[in-house]
C-alpha cells in the first residue's frame, strides 16, 4: 500500500464553498482535487493499493480529514470539480452524521465506496497510519535527503507533504522526532504538490519495475 497525506491549511471544513470556485470559496481546494487525482490515477485506470488523506484545517470548523481508497473507489472522475464535489458531499455526510458518530466512539464515517470522513487531525492521523497500519513514514521537503539515495519499503509507504504553505515546523519536527519519519527531497526546486506526488509515484514505480 503507499499513501499519500495532505496537510490543507486553508481548506474549507463545511459544505459550502463553490464548485465554481474551488481555490478562493474552497481555500484552494483545486490544489487539493489535483492532488487526488495524481495519487489515485493512471492514465487510463485508477492506481492499485493507493490511498490520499487530506487534512483540512481552514475555517469553520477544522479538523476534517477527507480520505480515498483506489482499490474500493467508484463513481469518481480525475477531475478538480468531480473530485472537489466529493469532498463537499464527504462534508456534508459528517454534518448529518458526525455528532452520532462521535458519541458512538466511531471515528471515520462512510461516504461512499472508497470515501471516508473523520474529524482527524494530520498528528492523530500519521499515529494511526503507524501504529495500526505499520506504514513508513516520509516527509517531502526541500532539505530532505535525496529520495534517490534512500531505500524505501516496497510496501506500507506514507508520504507527508503540505499545500502551497507547508507543513507547520511543529508538524514536522513531532513527525521526524516522535514517529521515525525520515524527511526526503525529490529535487533541487520546489515543486507544485501535485507534481510532488507525481514525481515520487514515478520514482517508486521505476524500482517495482527494476525488481520485477
Amino acid at each position: 500500500m503507499r499513501a499519500f497525506v495532505l496537510y490543507a491549511r486553508k481548506a474549507t471544513t463545511a459544505p459550502i464553498f463553490s464548485l465554481n470556485d474551488l481555490p478562493g470559496s474552497g481555500g484552494r481546494m483545486d490544489l487539493i482535487a489535483r492532488c487526488v487525482t495524481q495519487a489515485l490515477w493512471l492514465s487510463h485506470r485508477l492506481r492499485e493499493n493507493t490511498a490520499f488523506y487530506a487534512v483540512l484545517t481552514g475555517p469553520p470548523d477544522p479538523p476534517k480529514t477527507v480520505a480515498f481508497f483506489s482499490d474500493s473507489m467508484r463513481k469518481v472522475s480525475p477531475d478538480e470539480r468531480n473530485v472537489g464535489s466529493w469532498i463537499k458531499k464527504a462534508l456534508e455526510v459528517w454534518e448529518r452524521k458526525g455528532r452520532k458518530a462521535e458519541e458512538k466512539g466511531e471515528s471515520w464515517i462512510k461516504v461512499q465506496d472508497g470515501i471516508w470522513v473523520a474529524r482527524n487531525d494530520i498528528v492523530p492521523l500519521l499515529k494511526e497510519l503507524v501504529e495500526q497500519c505499520n506504514f513508513h513514514l516520509y516527509v517531502l521537503h526541500e532539505k530532505g535527503q535525496d529520495i534517490r539515495k534512500v531505500e524505501l519499503p516496497s510496501n506500507n509507504v506514507c508520504f507527508v507533504l503540505g499545500d502551497h504553505i507547508g507543513l507547520p515546523k511543529k508538524v514536522e519536527d513531532y513527525v521526524i522526532d516522535k514517529l521515525g519519519a525520515c524527511k526526503v527531497s525529490i529535487g533541487p526546486m520546489p515543486y507544485l504538490a501535485s507534481s510532488c506526488i507525481a514525481i515520487v509515484h514515478n520514482e517508486l514505480d521505476r524500482r517495482v519495475k527494476e525488481k520485477v
